[in-house]
């Protein structure tokens, strides 16, 4: 894959170059923030309704942990050699050893082309980038769906670790309904931001706090 050509060629070559713009100090050229930004947006929509199309039976809170696990930056790095050697090229003037969290820098450069791709052609050349990124098992594999949904608790885990940061807490905060069907209400804290979720048991009420916590970490984690 790494011969790859570059999923889709741009009318307007400005956007490109934009779209793999790092931002660095006292930078002239205007970065690819704001494209990331509008990218990071259409990724969402475009993997979102891939889930929901081969997902029929999962509810909203799988389906946001399944986007989750997939639209996370560690994720997206994963496959970025996917892309192939004219990506790489972009990014070879850069010292790794010295640039600020080039693996990072990476990813939002890929959204930037999502976004990019969306104001050159529409919807069908930022599928292109997206389809390349993406393999149709990614969206079905069993190990996205049991991370992800069957184990929310573990998946937060692994994130947290993943980014250095410190574990979730749980709280329980109350527990309501008739004694042969009662309600808990949990909460998941990390890092200042809080998710709370309910089940009929704790370990489910906790489960869900989890899988919320972990998509709000994945907005907020840069």
């Amino acid at each position: 894959m790494s011969g790859a050509a570059q999923p889709y060629a741009f009318k307007d070559p400005a956007l490109l170059r934009r779209a793999l713009t790092i931002p660095e100090p006292n930078q002239s050229v205007p970065d690819n923030q704001r494209l990331e930004f509008l990218g990071d947006a259409v990724l969402e929509l475009l993997v979102s309704e891939r889930l929901y199309a081969l997902h029929p039976r999962a509810d909203e809170g799988r389906l946001t942990a399944m986007r989750t696990a997939l639209v996370s930056t560690s994720a997206i790095a994963a496959r970025l050699p996917r892309l192939g050697d004219w990506f790489e090229s972009a990014f070879r003037h850069y010292d790794e050893a010295t640039y600020h969290n080039l693996g990072k820098a990476r990813v939002d450069a890929f959204e930037a082309l999502v976004g990019a791709a969306w104001l050159d052609g529409g919807r069908p050349a930022a599928e292109r980038f997206v389809a390349t990124l993406y393999r149709e098992e990614d969206f079905l594999a069993e190990r996205v769906c049991a991370d992800a949904c069957e184990n929310p608790k573990g998946a937060l885990q692994a994130f947290v670790q993943r980014n250095h940061l410190p574990l979730p807490v749980y709280r329980v905060l109350g527990k309501a309904g008739p004694l042969h069907a009662p309600l808990f209400r949990v909460s998941a804290e990390c890092v200042g931001l809080s998710a709370e979720g309910e089940g009929p048991s704790i370990k489910k009420a906790e489960a869900a706090a989890a899988r919320a916590l972990l998509a709000r970490l994945t907005e907020e984690t840069p």
